[in-house]
């Protein structure tokens, strides 16, 4: 009897866990070191695999980047 292989079944939170991690690490070398510069340009070159992956398991690019801060919506006072 055959047994069947575990591929084919990726558990996407858990990668997206672990992708999170690692491109956070990119994200501080890239703030680290001269922009440019060969690690610079690694850590950059690795975020945007990362990025990559992320639109592969979520179809969002965008996946881990910060989202831009908002304000409570007006309230008009009373009249």
């Amino acid at each position: 009897m055959s047994r069947r292989s575990g591929r084919g079944f990726i558990n996407t939170q858990e990668v997206l866990e672990k992708l999170c991690v690692g491109r956070a690490g990119a994200v501080q070398v890239m703030r680290s070191a001269k922009i440019g510069s060969p690690i610079y340009r690694t850590a950059m070159h690795l975020s945007e695999a990362i990025d990559d992956m992320a639109e592969k398991l979520t179809g969002d690019r965008t996946h881990f980047h910060d989202k831009p801060a908002t304000t409570a919506p007006r309230e008009d006072p009373v009249k």
